[in-house]
Formats: structure tokens, C-alpha cells, sequence
């Protein structure tokens, strides 16, 4: 009876599947990439809500989060919730009259 020479050889390796390392590295990207989507979604969210922004500000910002979904919905939290682009309170009072 003969035997395959790799299973004599002392270098032989069984093929055990997905190790424990591997399975650690999967689990932790997917929870990366929820809380990466979990972010994008709230981003999203907030800036539909806001009422600081015009529709145009809001649109700008919608493009930007969904053009670089992490560095856009960080960019939204950081900053972007304090932007300038504000919504008219409607017209000036009336100069007085110059008599």
C-alpha cells in the first residue's frame, strides 16, 4: 500500500478552513462597515433636518456625504452643522427717512 508523499512529509499542513484570526478580522470589518453605514444614514439625516440651510446648502451637503460617505459625514458633524449658509429672515427694515 502506498501513501501520498505529502502525508509522510513532516511539512505537511492539514487545511483546517477559517482560523480564529480570520474570523476576528471578518467580524471587525463588518462592524466597521455598520458603523460606517450607521454614520452615512445619520449624516443624511441631519442635514435634511436642519433648518439652518437653505435648499441649496442641503443639496450641497447631500452630494458631498454621498460623494465621500466617511470623510463627507465626518466633515457634516464637524463643521458642516455650523455652516453660514443660513436662510434669509426675510426683508430689512426700511431705511428711516432722511429729512
Amino acid at each position: 500500500m502506498t501513501t501520498p508523499l505529502a502525508a509522510v512529509s513532516p511539512f505537511a499542513q492539514e487545511d483546517d478552513g477559517v482560523g480564529g484570526a480570520e474570523i476576528a478580522v471578518i467580524v471587525l470589518l463588518i462592524a466597521i462597515g455598520i458603523a460606517v453605514f450607521v454614520l452615512w444614514v445619520a449624516a443624511i439625516v441631519s442635514v435634511l433636518r436642519s433648518r439652518r440651510l437653505t435648499g441649496g446648502g442641503k443639496l450641497l451637503w447631500i452630494a458631498v456625504v454621498l460623494a465621500f460617505p466617511f470623510l463627507g459625514s465626518i466633515g457634516w458633524f464637524a463643521g458642516g452643522r455650523d455652516a453660514r449658509l443660513i436662510r434669509d429672515a426675510g426683508p430689512a427694515a426700511p431705511f428711516p427717512d432722511a429729512r
